[in-house]
């Protein structure tokens, strides 16, 4: 029974832990979102991060921004992460969001980007983490995604396909025309003119007989 106790105790405390660092984060609105709904391999686009402190007497203080695109790995030939940025300021501050109301409440930033050309060209969401300030001067972090849409490739086969029935047809054609050519031009030289057809000598008439 006391080993019960015990148990629903910690668990009670654990919960008022969380509870109580829900309650200190900061009444952030983020939201991102990019300039295009639609992105070919190697075109660039932007994306756009908003954020709104909501805070009535605290300031926010951003300390940076970390990006991880779809088309992030690990490229073993080149050594590095490719794929993923991390933007920060001059100092260890980024930027700072004065409490709510105030002129400078809110931030605001693009950032351009570069859909690779290569196979990573992928659709999927812009993973987005932001590490800020809360209202008891500890560091938090905000999580939030924006979609990205890049075409699939049509498949090699059905192409190849097309281009084969293409050149399939026409080469029918061409035969067809020219086997109608042939067959005209052969059957006039096949029939030539009666008056070149020699005809057999007429039989001599028969022997009179004498009286």
């Amino acid at each position: 029974m006391r080993k019960k106790i015990v148990g629903m105790v910690a668990i009670i405390a654990v919960l008022a832990m969380l509870c109580t660092q829900a309650a200190a984060a900061p009444n952030i609105i983020v939201n991102a979102w990019t300039d295009k709904p639609i992105y070919n391999p190697g075109e660039k686009g932007k994306l756009k991060i908003s954020m709104l402190n909501l805070e009535e007497n605290d300031a926010v203080e951003i300390y940076n921004i970390t990006l991880v695109y779809p088309w992030w790995v690990y490229d073993a030939k080149e050594g590095q992460w490719m794929g993923n940025k991390t933007i920060e300021g001059d100092t260890r501050i980024l930027a700072t969001m004065g409490s709510k109301g105030s002129e400078n409440d809110h931030y605001y930033l693009e950032v351009e980007f570069t859909v690779p050309s290569d196979g990573r060209a992928v659709s999927g969401s812009i993973y987005i983490g932001i590490w800020m300030s809360d209202p008891a001067d500890t560091e938090y972090q905000r999580t939030t995604y924006a979609s990205l849409s890049v075409p699939a490739p049509e498949p090699r086969s059905l192409v190849d396909l097309d281009t084969w029935m293409t050149s399939l047809i026409v080469a029918i054609v061409v035969c067809t025309i020219i086997l109608a050519i042939v067959v005209i031009l052969s059957g006039r030289r096949a029939s030539p003119s009666r008056a070149l057809v020699p005809r057999a000598p007429a039989p001599p008439p028969p022997p009179k007989t004498k009286a």
